[in-house]
């Protein structure tokens, strides 16, 4: 998991050290007066002499220096930043903690970011070469190289919806309006904290920007939607994988997906688990939370592939994610691990529990696609058990609503042999 992060923290070091340079520069060219008489006073009360101040004086009023060092106490501080949630995501106590030492002992932070800089870099080095070769590795043993080559077996199988591409390119648009804008809202943060001297004016700037962060987020948490919905409210898989291709794909037709988990789902309600399979293996997994998406959807994946032992993995794997996020991490946690288990007991068979398990999720299932994939698997197993007029039920209703889903062919199946009166005993669907 921490590979994923190792490019964003060599990329935020890096900015942050830029940052630091530049803040260094304006401070010794609008405030070098000031730190001169500052450095006297130091020199009084230190006792230096003459010799020993002219020395101290040269170095810290010389730009280059002075910026030099700037940026290196910018880039400890975004270093102990991301050390500590790193700490935060193996403990649920390393939170608590952070804050304690950031409170009482800030200083022994700030040093021990800027102590570890050099072990950082390098960390994060190794970390994104290793994680490129093994990325590598797998994608030759799926046999495709970029993502391209995963878009043309895309168009190779299945149909790129040209009708839904005015919906990609909104989304796409909105999403960069949001980084223009968080942007200009990051840089005019680090304006008000380093800029602005009266404490009244400096905590409601603060918290005017806090606002504007919060609902900035909002926005762009609703950008996609549009994307989404065309597979959770439409059942139309194809149009929402159309669209995120689209999405993905820039000026000059180079792809570079997006939304990955999104994109397996529809697979997934394309009977494409293969493709799936392929578009999961660069989902960036960088904390317990998308950990535990990956797992969850390799089940599912690993169930249609007929791969007991690969199930198995999938199971062992998302039972040792930690969701440090109180009680709403525990419940998405238990929600997750029960769809795995259910995988499982369909696998092996226990159709009475399954049953169970699809009754309770089309009880609270709200959106169109949970109802169609809960009520399929309630018509098959219904099915098996030669419930046929209960089976029938349930893949009318799959009929009435799935749309395009994959689930919407099988139940007409199904339907055609119960609606013949030689209903199958197969059970290869499990």
């Amino acid at each position: 998991m921490w590979k994923y992060r190792c490019k964003t923290h060599l990329l935020a070091l890096l900015a942050s050290f830029g940052i630091g340079v530049l803040f260094g520069l304006i401070t010794y060219f609008v405030y070098g007066d000031t730190l001169q008489v500052y450095l006297q006073e130091i020199a009084r009360e230190a006792g230096l002499s003459s010799a020993e101040f002219a020395m101290v004086r040269d170095l810290m009023v010389n730009p280059a220096l002075q910026a030099g060092m700037t940026g290196i106490v910018f880039a400890g501080l975004v270093n102990i930043v991301f050390l500590a949630q790193y700490v935060a995501s193996k403990s649920s106590y390393a939170p608590l903690i952070f804050i304690v030492l950031l409170l009482m002992a800030s200083v022994y932070l700030l040093l021990a970011g800027i102590v570890l800089l050099i072990p950082a870099i390098v960390v994060c080095i190794y970390g994104m070469v290793s994680l490129k070769s093994s990325l590598s590795f797998q994608r030759q043993q799926r046999n495709f190289s970029d993502d391209d080559e995963i878009v043309r077996i895309y168009k190779i199988h299945h149909t790129l919806d040209e009708n839904v591409k005015r919906v990609a390119l909104e989304c796409k648009k909105n999403v960069r309006k949001f980084t223009v804008v968080y942007t200009l809202g990051v840089i005019a943060a680090l304006c008000v904290l380093f800029f602005v001297q009266n404490f009244v004016v400096l905590v409601l700037l603060l918290v005017f920007l806090f606002m504007s962060f919060n609902y900035l987020m909002r926005f762009f948490a609703n950008s996609l939607m549009p994307i989404r919905l065309l597979l959770y409210q439409n059942c139309d898989p194809e149009a929402c994988a159309s669209a995120i291709i689209y999405y993905s794909t820039n000026r000059n037709g180079k792809v570079k997906l997006k939304n990955r988990i999104l994109l397996a789902q529809a697979l997934i309600y394309m009977d494409d688990p293969q493709l799936a399979m392929d578009v999961l293996i660069d989902y960036s997994r960088r904390d317990q939370a998308s950990l535990l998406q990956y797992w969850s959807l390799m089940a599912t994946i690993n169930y249609m592939l007929k791969d007991e032992d690969a199930l198995d993995r999938c199971k062992e794997e998302a039972g040792k994610v930690r969701m440090n996020y109180g009680v709403q991490g525990v419940l998405v946690q238990s929600e997750e691990l029960a769809s795995i288990q259910n995988k499982v007991d369909l696998m092996n068979g226990q159709f009475n529990t399954c049953k169970k398990y699809y009754l309770q999720a089309l009880q609270k299932a709200r959106l169109p696609f949970q109802q169609v994939d809960a009520c399929y698997y309630i018509g098959m197993i219904s099915f098996v058990e030669q419930d046929y007029s209960l089976a029938s039920m349930y893949f009318e209703k799959v009929i009435s609503l799935g749309n395009k889903m994959a689930f919407v062919q099988k139940a007409k199946h199904f339907q055609s042999k119960i609606d013949a009166m030689a209903p199958s005993q197969d059970d290869d669907e499990f």
